[in-house]
């Protein structure tokens, strides 16, 4: 299905859901995207019945200022339909409701039995909920809902973004994004001839033209090989050329000659570009940990598709290895990372949403980022590839340690006492806080829903300890999900998880060495090799030599640390 759109122009809603299933582990998501759109028309039948009853006419506005807001609403009759409203907005789907994205104000006809409204407007502000009675005068009703800031992480220093999305297009963007109260996003070019995406007429090489300096949007450039992994390139001046379409091998869904990435990586280190690596959680790879040995790689997406928690959908750096899961075992996403820290490496961490239609809305993984100077997309952009903040789908994280934060570099000599403390505060209910050394809880604290219940609309917890160093290692804050406390609520079965970038502490200005961690690496790089030797069917061979030249190289270096 074809979907030609211009960037000011409404996509087509059906290609996007089709477009979905171009991965096997998305097929759940198209089904039940399918099943939603049948709901959704028996919902607008509902809602499109009889008119009579109150006339509902309501304001959104910031209870500060009184200014007008942007925002999600959702409208519920007492047995939990969705009630449409007026007039054409566009709607997403989340924590199991259909919501109706608003400017300032909507309107709509209330049946007898009254509604449930529910406001949303990012994690900064309180939700709202709201009764609304209904009866067959007829009548007019004008309320105003007043959204109360529970907090300014802007004023703070931080801005806000998604790093990866690829609907909807620009100009439909920027208004999601200012009710979503986000910063920065980067959408996606990506090649699929199948199915292109009304994204791809976007690119200019520059900030987009529909943002504003509260909402910036550039659109990038995604490669995709499903063996070797994606890349997620920002910053471009002009698109990477020589990936026409997907590479490599899915189960169930594609089958095609594989791309080495290295010439992709290149390409954008010579226009300066940033280069993340997408979904990591869900698609390990078979090059990321050889695109960071070769310093070609500057940070992973920890949140997009997956929880990091569990572990990934693709298992083919695994299965390919020709070693055993007794002898090479698969990591969950989170587990992953700390091994690329613990070798010595030090990895910025960013969140996406991977968007491509009503199934999640913008930024609800998003990624803070503490900027120098004014708020931009470029200022937030260095300041994620510098790990100076936090991912999350939820909690807003506080850590610091004697004064240092996040992206710090702190070196010592002999011994060294630190104190270290973590807050986090959340409109959505979260478990368990963490403060790790290397990856290993030092500070800890779990509570379950009922004893962790919120006090003003927010979840809060904090954790405080004192870590006694002796050797290099790396400090961070996490928000998990309690292994005997599920509490997967959010889109695609994702627990609530934030997680900060690092602070490092280098004795002597010794980097981080762990044996274990750097076996496992090698281990992971002689895997790739074993693959490539298999002869695996390539676009060009000079493609796969490349890739084991890389390879080589890779495997040298962690040899060497």
């Amino acid at each position: 299905m074809r979907n030609r759109v211009d960037c000011d122009r409404r996509p087509n809603s059906g290609a996007m859901r089709e477009m979905c299933a171009r991965c096997w582990n998305r097929i759940p998501v198209l089904c039940l995207s399918l099943a939603l759109v049948g709901w959704g028309l028996e919902s607008n039948l509902w809602a499109q019945g009889p008119k009579a009853g109150t006339r509902l006419e309501a304001r959104i506005v910031d209870d500060a200022s009184g200014e007008p807001l942007a925002a999600r609403v959702a409208v519920t009759n007492p047995d939990g339909k969705f009630v449409e409203i007026d007039r054409r907005h566009e709607h997403v789907q989340y924590l199991g409701k259909r919501w109706c994205y608003v400017d300032g104000s909507f309107a709509l006809t209330i049946p007898e039995g009254g509604v449930q409204l529910e406001i949303l407007r990012g994690f900064e502000t309180r939700p709202l909920s709201a009764t609304v009675a209904g009866n067959a005068s007829g009548k007019s009703l004008q309320k105003t809902f007043r959204l109360r800031r529970w907090i300014d992480m802007r004023r703070q220093g931080y801005s806000s973004g998604d790093i990866h999305a690829h609907l909807p297009v620009p100009k439909e963007a920027h208004f999601q994004m200012r009710a979503e109260d986000l910063g920065a996003l980067t959408l996606l070019h990506v090649a699929d001839p199948e199915n292109p995406i009304a994204t791809n007429k976007c690119f200019t090489g520059r900030l987009d033209a529909s943002s504003t300096p509260d909402c910036e949007i550039y659109v990038g450039q995604e490669v995709q090989d499903w063996q070797m992994g994606h890349l997620n390139m920002m910053g471009l001046t002009r698109l990477i050329p020589g990936y026409p379409c997907a590479g490599g091998t899915l189960e169930y869904w594609t089958s095609r000659p594989h791309w080495d990435l290295m010439r992709a990586l290149r390409g954008a280190r010579e226009q300066n570009g940033t280069v993340f690596w997408p979904h990591m959680s869900s698609l390990p790879g078979a090059e990321c940990p050889i695109a960071l040995a070769l310093g070609l790689l500057d940070g992973i997406e920890l949140i997009t598709w997956n929880d990091p928690t569990q572990l990934p959908n693709h298992w083919s750096p695994w299965l390919n290895s020709g070693m055993s899961q007794a002898e090479f075992p698969v990591l969950r996403g989170v587990d992953l990372y700390y091994l690329y820290l613990n070798a010595g490496l030090r990895v910025p961490i960013a969140a996406g949403t991977d968007k491509f239609g009503e199934e999640i809305p913008l930024g609800s993984n998003r990624v803070y980022a503490k900027v120098q100077g004014p708020a931009t997309y470029a200022s937030w952009l260095a300041a994620v590839k510098a790990g100076k903040g936090f991912v999350t789908n939820g909690p807003i994280l506080e850590f610091e340690t004697d004064g240092a934060e996040a992206g710090d570099v702190v070196e010592f000599h002999g011994a060294k006492r630190i104190k270290a403390r973590v807050t986090a505060r959340s409109i959505l209910p979260f478990t368990t806080l963490e403060i790790v050394l290397n990856g290993d809880p030092v500070g800890h604290k779990t509570l379950p829903i009922p004893k962790n219940a919120p006090k003003d609309g927010l979840y809060s917890m904090e954790v405080k300890t004192t870590v006694e160093l002796t050797h290099s290692g790396w400090l961070a804050a996490r928000v998990v999900d309690h292994p005997d406390l599920r509490n997967r609520i959010l889109p695609r079965d994702v627990s609530v998880f934030a997680h900060t970038d690092p602070i490092y502490f280098l004795q002597d200005g010794r980097k981080v060495r762990e044996e274990a961690s750097i076996a496992y690496l090698c281990k992971y790089v002689k895997g790739v090799l074993h693959w490539l030797d298999t002869n695996p069917h390539f676009t060009n061979e000079e493609d796969r030599r490349e890739a084991r030249r890389a390879a080589e190289e890779a495997l040298r270096f962690y040899e060497s640390l």
